[in-house]
């Protein structure tokens, strides 16, 4: 079993002796852990005014009927009920299971305190249990202990939430037979409300533990335990010392300190007494003894009771304590304490910097001193700041305020102590062990004294002081016997051998050979010094280190953490050395770790695990906040180093003019970067230690905390950034991305001037970060246009209009749907951009290098920075935006076509398709077929042509980002980029298994993540995507057919530019726009389509051609029909966007066409 800390000095072997006792204790100690964790997590529903109606009280037990004919019938009532059983059903358990747990305990306990008053166990009696004091500790605290778990139950879970968690519980569970529930109801029904207390809905202010129960007898005579052992029990602990603590505070003004652990035990037990709360002579004596300086008593952990609230109901107890603390006493009692905290803080001052082994071994009982001093008065003021009693309390802040002493200074002195706390503790365990080594050492500087002031008097020696005595020579042999004699094991022995020898030296000393000797009194001086040491190395203890975590306990302030918190934060962003005290605070507060499972670890309890787990997740919760100000202060730290190296250009010079030297040298900028940098090393040595010194104690995982918190600040920052980017630019983007760019190079260079010095991996964070924010921005414009389809059917359109998008990539959006409109651009192949009409271009390649590359270099043309694919998330973003408003555009172009066969007459239509015959016909009609069918569907077009200009422009935009994020990919992810290629043809080559439709979940994952690595590195042609899986309408590839026809009448060939154009300064839609969106379109469908659209269109330039040669016989000289060529180039464009090789087009096209397409 663990040995039991110094503020529970009762020993292993007692508290084996005792197992039923050290049970119950451990037992009660994971019940209170489990009541606070349920505290802490109280369901909000059982505060919430909707559940009201299905949430009862103890009255339901009354009229359980009515109560349940309110809610049959009623829908609404009934949903409330399901909801709450569901969402609530798992803490309602445990917690029946807490009260349970707590009335089974109390039935067993009061079971073994009535047997062990009737001496029904041979191994032990009540007697005998008092008079040993490691048994009257565990007495003491199996029932205190219980007391204290009513009381935080009454403090942290109020009576109306209890009576409801109950109720619920039973009604949902219909446990109304179990054996305990009567005690269970008794355990929760509603206590005497405080006057003024927070509601009955949970825990009290998180700044305050202080337990202000009105009429507490009441509340624990519920649960009362046998009156004889009661008052055994407590004269027990009124008149002993049951845990030793006196022997750690020989000042008779630390008594009530020494005993505070025992009289907070006390106060609990009083109230299970008939009548001492009100005996006079009594409550006199108790206060004398334990409160008579201090009202403000801790009974469990940081939990504690303010007396002068809480024996308000008792008019003797509460005489007896205004006797001692009335208002001049308090206020010459916090005057006294206030008085000496500028003094503690200059003595600590000068002991924190005279630190070290020899100091502490030398001044082991002023620094003990110093120590306890320390403690007292914190303790004191620290508890009493946070008194019940209004005036009290108020009384004592107003002397704090008129000696200058406020939270920061007590503040300071919390953390000066605890420094010098942690480096005495620390030296003392490393002075006790080389306690041997050292011991030798200075035996062996003592005899080589004595030796040399031997050699001296009998006169061969070197000195210049010689001179012969035989009786001091005679003694000096004397004492090189008795020093070499000395034994390190004998400490006893060597002890008094070292004072004899010590009181002789003295008495030589005061020979007057020896005063008029210089060199004889140094060389006694050092004997002296090394037999001093001597002693005081025996006299290094483990008595010493348990004295030192006795009076340096500070759980009774575990709440001072929180009020404190912004103090340090504040602190720490001013000052960031700070951060060199920080772990020494912490550790001041371990014993809030330990204490609570002491006894369960003694035991050796299952509950150990998860009762340290909760203890150590709050422990851990309290450290994070306050360190939560690191971030913050390490990047604004970088800030300035940052903007210093991003404003100065580095360039190589070939000569250095020596008045241009100093400018060069930039000693003002390397200046502030060393500042900044000594701030940064100093906050990393400060998280080192922490990390360092919990080690042991929990797991932090501080570096893991740190990254997230670092990337957290960065992403707040690079939000707010982006936000800022988010609204109209009047075409002035580029020079918003050119901004974004230089602020990524700054937060780049932060982040690696960050990691060498907090040995993190900087430029991953930056990478992670950045990727997040921008999926992050993605997915909100994502809802954005959601939002938008849900009220338009053509949200592209309406980017035109959008005056201020919401996010970055909304305005990115806008911004590029503008400039590439197909009714004001044209897409030029040869330069992959798009012009105006005067040859401007609006949007290239410039663009595109400059979107991905905005966090990709570095700033100045040097190269790339250390980060992958930082740019290439970005663009797959906005790729993904992109898809979206293609796949609306596509279903609603889809859903059109359907409709606009379903409009016409379908007769009608079969007999014009049966009229132009099949593709490889000439129509009986000719040409004129043709007209007849454009005529018919020509107040169609317009919307088609729109649709389809808007999908080919977005699909030419998301060709151009597959292109780069291919080509960045192949340059900066090569590896991965093969790795996924290679994936893929595997995959493609075990096509026909996937297609069989045998694989299972796991491998369909597979495939689906691999299509998604495709698309971020490019790998996946938007030409071929597909965007819907509509059916394709009836006489869609006639449909198409007839469509382009009557779209070439727009354009002219444009041999200069390749291109088809518009020959008026009119809005035509862009026919790369036009030919692209028909292609994507085509591809939703079988290929079957593909190849009948092309067959129409081949029959129409036949049907052209023939009607063109009719032309020529019958009017000699006229030049070629401009539609024939202008049909070849659309059919040319479309093959080529679909992929169709050159070949198998010319192998379909009739000899005629050829000589025009060779022409």
């Amino acid at each position: 079993m663990a040995e039991p800390g110094p503020s529970r000095p009762a020993t292993s072997a007692a508290a084996g002796d005792y197992p039923e006792l050290l049970g119950f204790c451990a037992r009660a100690e994971a019940l209170i852990a489990e009541l606070l964790l349920l505290s802490d997590r109280a369901p909000p529903q059982f505060a919430d005014r909707r559940f009201d109606p299905v949430l009862f009280d103890f009255r339901y037990f009354d009229s359980p009927g009515d109560f349940e004919s309110r809610i049959e019938g009623n829908i609404e009532m009934e949903a409330l009920e399901d909801q709450l059983r569901e969402s609530c059903g798992p803490y309602m358990q445990r917690f029946f299971a807490l009260l349970d747990g707590a009335v089974t305990y109390h039935e067993e306990l009061c079971s073994y305190l009535n047997d062990l008053q009737e001496g029904l166990y041979a191994h032990c009696t009540l007697d005998g249990v008092l008079e040993n004091n490691g048994a009257c500790q565990l007495l003491v605290e199996s029932m205190s202990l219980f007391g204290c778990m009513i009381l935080i139950m009454e403090h942290r879970i109020g009576g109306l939430l209890r009576e409801r968690l109950l109720v619920a519980h039973l009604r949902y569970d219909r446990t109304f037979s179990h054996p305990n529930v009567e005690r269970i109801c008794e355990l929760c029904r509603r206590h005497v409300p405080t006057p003024g207390s927070p509601a009955d809905f949970g825990s009290s202010s998180c700044f305050s533990e202080v337990i202000s129960v009105q009429k507490p007898e009441d509340l624990l005579g519920r649960f009362p335990f046998p009156e004889p052992v009661v008052d055994a029990v407590i004269t027990c602990l009124r008149n002993g010392d049951v845990y030793n603590h006196i022997r750690f505070y020989p000042d008779p003004q630390h008594r009530t300190t020494a005993l505070s652990l025992q009289g907070g035990h006390l106060y609990v037990l009083l109230f299970y007494s008939r009548d001492l709360l009100h005996r006079g002579l009594v409550m006199r004596e108790i206060v004398d003894r334990f409160f008579k300086d201090n009202w403000v008593v801790p009974i469990f952990l940081h939990f504690s009771v303010d007396l002068l609230v809480s024996w308000d109901a008792y008019k003797e107890a509460k005489m007896s304590l205004v006797s001692c603390l009335s208002p001049a006493s308090i206020r010459d009692i916090s005057l006294h304490h206030y008085s000496k905290v500028p003094h503690l803080l200059a003595d600590l001052g000068v002991h924190i910097r005279a630190i070290n082994k020899k100091y502490v071994l030398d001044n082991s009982p002023s620094l003990l001193s110093i120590i306890r001093e320390c403690n007292f008065t914190l303790r004191w003021l620290l508890l009493h700041r946070l008194a019940s009693d209004k005036k009290a309390r108020d009384l004592v802040i107003s002397i704090g305020s008129s000696q200058q002493v406020d939270e920061g200074n007590l503040l300071k002195l919390l953390l000066k102590a605890s420094k010098l706390e942690f480096e005495v503790k620390q030296l003392h365990v490393e002075l006790l062990k080389t306690r041997e080594s050292t011991w030798d050492k200075k035996r062996h500087d003592a005899l080589e004294c004595v030796k040399d002031l031997s050699q001296n008097y009998l006169g061969v020696g070197t000195a210049s002081c010689k001179f012969k005595n035989k009786t001091l020579k005679d003694w000096l042999e004397h004492l090189f016997s008795e020093v070499i004699s000395l034994n390190y094991t004998a400490i006893g022995s060597s002890g008094r051998t070292i004072h004899r020898v010590l009181s002789t030296l003295k008495d030589i000393e005061m020979l007057n050979q020896i005063k008029e000797s210089v060199q004889i009194k140094e060389g006694f001086a050092k004997i002296q010094k090394n037999l001093h040491d001597m002693i005081k190395v025996l006299n290094l203890n483990q008595e010493a280190t348990s004295i030192f975590t006795a009076i340096t306990d500070a759980k009774y302030a575990w709440v001072y953490l929180t009020l404190f918190e912004a103090l340090l934060k504040k602190n720490i962003s001013q000052n960031p050395a700070e951060t060199l005290l920080l772990h020494t605070l912490f550790l001041k507060f371990q014993s809030w770790l330990s204490a609570p499972v002491q006894r369960i670890k003694q035991c050796e309890s299952p509950d150990y695990h998860c009762v340290s787990t909760y203890y150590s997740s709050k422990y851990a919760a309290n450290i994070f906040a306050v360190l939560d100000a690191i971030p913050v202060t390490l990047l604004k730290n970088t800030t300035a180093v940052s903007y210093v190296n991003a404003d100065q250009s580095t360039h190589l010079v070939n000569r250095i003019n020596k008045e241009a030297l100093e400018e060069l040298m930039q000693l003002d900028q390397q200046l502030c970067e060393a500042r900044q940098a000594a701030k940064l090393c100093t906050i990393s040595e400060g998280l080192q230690n922490i990390s360092k010194n919990f080690d042991d104690l929990i797991n932090l995982n501080l570096g893991g905390w740190l990254k997230k918190m670092i990337k957290r600040e960065l992403a707040l920052q690079l939000e707010g950034k982006l936000k800022c980017l988010a609204k109209p630019t009047n075409g002035d983007i580029e020079n918003d991305l050119n901004s974004l760019s230089n602020y990524m190079l700054s937060q780049v260079q932060r982040v690696e001037f960050l990691q060498d010095i907090l040995h993190i991996d900087g430029c991953s964070i930056w990478q992670e970060t950045l990727a997040a924010v921008l999926e992050q921005c993605a997915k909100r414009e994502l809802l954005e246009l959601m939002a938008h389809m849900e009220r338009s059917t053509n949200v592209v359109k309406q980017f035109n209009s959008v005056s201020s998008p919401s996010t970055f990539f909304g305005n990115l959006l806008q911004h590029i749907v503008q400039l590439t409109s197909p009714s004001h651009s044209m897409f030029i192949e040869a330069m992959v951009g798009w012009f105006d009409a005067r040859g401007h271009e609006l949007l290239g390649m410039r663009f595109f290098n400059l979107l991905e590359l905005w966090a990709g270099l570095d700033g100045r043309g040097l190269g790339p920075i250390p980060m992958d694919c930082v740019g290439q998330v970005g663009l797959a973003c906005l790729d993904s935006l992109i898809h979206i408003l293609i796949k609306q555009t596509m279903e609603n172009t889809v859903k059109d076509l359907h409709n606009l066969v379903n409009t016409k007459s379908q007769d009608e239509l079969s007999k014009l398709d049966d009229l132009l015959g099949p593709p490889m016909s000439i129509p009986l009609m000719g040409w004129s077929s043709y007209k007849q069918m454009v005529k018919m569907f020509d107040s169609s077009w317009g919307p088609l042509v729109e649709k389809l200009a808007t999908i080919g422009q977005l699909q030419l935009v998301r060709n151009l980002i597959s292109f780069k994020l291919r080509s960045a990919c192949k340059i900066k992810a090569n590896t991965i980029t093969s790795s996924v290629e290679v994936l893929v043809s595997s995959i493609h080559m075990q096509k026909q298994t996937c297609e069989s439709g045998s694989m299972d979940q796991t491998i369909r994952l597979f495939h689906h993540n691999i299509k998604e690595q495709q698309r971020f590195c490019g790998l996946l042609s938007p030409l071929k995507a597909i965007y819907s899986s509509d059916d394709p309408p009836m006489f869609l590839t006639r449909l198409l057919s007839v469509f382009s026809i009557s779209q070439l009448s727009r354009y002219v060939l444009d041999v200069h530019l390749g291109s088809l154009t518009s020959p008026l300064k009119r809005s035509t839609a862009d026919f790369s726009a036009v030919i692209v969106g028909l292609c994507t379109l085509l591809r939703q469908f079988d290929s079957f389509c593909t190849i009948q659209y092309i067959q129409f269109m081949v029959q129409y330039m036949r049907t052209a051609e023939a009607a063109f040669d009719a032309m020529t016989d019958a009017h000699k000289g006229i030049t070629h029909s401009s539609e024939s060529p202008k049909a070849v180039f659309w059919l040319i464009s479309f093959c080529k966007y679909m992929d169709i090789s050159r070949d198998v087009l010319e192998s379909c096209l009739p000899a005629c066409v050829l000589a025009i397409l060779q022409s």
